[in-house]
């Protein structure tokens, strides 16, 4: 393929091998936009991972907050039934964890400064697409919570 001035908007083969946490890994390999693989966009800073989660469990972040708002993407990987999950999550907002449970395609916003996780998968039919991102022009921190 011959090369032209706009690959350097592109990073090929985007796909980052999560380390091994256990036996049985809750997500698939995924696709994420960080300061090491965009390295190669001049100019880009953004902050987003996509990928599958392939069994119920625990996700691994604990509780914490950002200092610039979060948005948590849950995804049916069912072409034909987009609304139904295919699983039931539940997430625990602020310093009292409180649970909010769901079993849709969901959108999140954790605003600036709100404590999240938490995150369980509680039942699983299927595997579910997740993701995150942040605003492309702030850069990455990750807050203990309280």
């Amino acid at each position: 393929m011959a090369k032209h001035d706009f690959e350097k908007f592109m990073v090929r083969n985007a796909v980052v091998d999560m380390p091994p946490m256990a036996d049985k890994p809750l997500n698939s390999p995924f696709v994420a936009g960080g300061k090491d693989l965009m390295n190669a966009i001049q100019g880009a800073v953004p902050n987003f991972a996509l990928y599958y989660v392939l069994r119920g469990g625990m996700f691994m972040e604990p509780p914490h907050y950002h200092g610039n708002d979060e948005y948590l993407m849950f995804i049916s990987s069912n072409p034909h039934d987009m609304k139904n999950l295919g699983a039931v999550v539940q997430i625990g907002f602020g310093e009292e964890w409180t649970k909010v449970e769901f079993s849709t395609s969901t959108l999140v916003l954790f605003p600036k400064g709100i404590q999240h996780c938490p995150i369980h998968v509680k039942t699983m039919e299927r595997p579910f697409l997740f993701g995150h991102f942040w605003p492309m022009t702030i850069e990455q921190d990750f807050l203990p919570g309280k």
